[in-house]
């Protein structure tokens, strides 16, 4: 998401549920600190918040700032979710949405879109935090691409499927505009191929609006170059998306579900009853996933003998 939701602009105060509406997602009993989130289209993005009490003052919210990364007890890690996700947009494209909250309001303000310049270990009250240096980046106008892109890529997408998979795409070749284009054609392929439907547990939960649930997941993954084939696409929840791309989940050549052996791990329980079953394959023989791509997929994550 490389712009906000159709409605916001940099400037505008919005809810807690306001922003949850406009983002698609929740954040329970309140929102702070740093969210990895990902698009109808699987990109990823970053919701940042910082608050006056945080202890943030109105520096932030023009030109260079400092952000202390996330972990509230103990020395913070480069490891954590958040954090990990931070450090990775220093090096990438990565959108980072960010939100300022002063001391005697309720609402959020949009900030627009930072870039991370650096970050370094400091030591504060005793502990080691990570201290990010960003900056706010002039916001540009990027308009969605239209149906006939779309439509244009999408059968591109389609006729690769007539020879070999390649398991990664070169980025250089696809203008802006036209990886817009690209995105949204791969994830209305993908979830059109499964029905909107998730290949593992079959959920085809829908919003208030009609949007589907169900996200188009790449098997090789995106951030590594993986390619756009709709053989290195599958449909899931956003539940066993998650759960598929941080390794909890992967799939045998056979397509049958694999668990992670963590068991001491807060989910094991719930994952390791998917394992061994079979998941739902399109019923296009050319579209379900490629041997090459899962198996990939299972040496990023570490599983073996599969």
């Amino acid at each position: 998401m490389r712009t906000p939701p159709e409605g916001i602009e940099v400037g505008d105060s919005l809810t807690q549920d306001e922003i949850e509406d406009a983002y698609n997602t929740g954040f329970g009993y309140r929102i702070s600190g740093i969210n990895p989130r990902r698009d109808d289209h699987d990109r990823r993005y970053i919701l940042l918040f910082a608050n006056e009490d945080g202890p943030y003052g109105d520096s932030v919210t023009q030109g260079r700032f400092e952000y202390i990364g996330e972990g509230l007890e103990g020395d913070q890690s480069e490891d954590s979710p958040g954090n990990s996700t931070l450090i990775d947009a220093r090096t990438s494209d990565l959108p980072i949405h960010f939100f300022y909250k002063r001391a005697e309001e309720a609402d959020w303000e949009y900030q627009g879109l930072i870039d991370v310049i650096d970050y370094d270990f400091q030591e504060q009250d005793g502990r080691e935090v990570l201290v990010f240096t960003l900056e706010h980046q002039e916001q540009e106008d990027e308009s969605e691409p239209s149906a006939e892109e779309i439509e244009e890529e999408r059968s591109q997408l389609q006729r690769a499927t007539e020879s070999e998979p390649q398991l990664t795409e070169d980025e250089e070749q696809y203008t802006e505009s036209r990886r817009r284009a690209r995105d949204a054609a791969f994830t209305q392929l993908v979830r059109d191929t499964y029905d909107e439907q998730c290949a593992i547990c079959g959920s085809v939960r829908e919003s208030p609006d009609g949007n589907p649930e169900v996200e188009a997941a790449h098997i090789y993954p995106k951030r590594d170059g993986g390619s756009d084939d709709v053989r290195n696409g599958i449909a899931l929840c956003k539940l066993h998306h998650w759960a598929f791309d941080s390794g909890w989940l992967s799939l045998t050549d056979d397509h049958e579900i694999l668990v992670t052996e963590v068991p001491d791990r807060n989910g094991y329980h719930e994952f390791k009853q998917l394992e061994g079953r079979q998941i739902r394959l399109p019923d296009e023989e050319d579209a379900q996933p490629h041997p090459m791509f899962l198996e990939e997929h299972r040496r990023l994550h570490g599983f073996t003998n599969a």
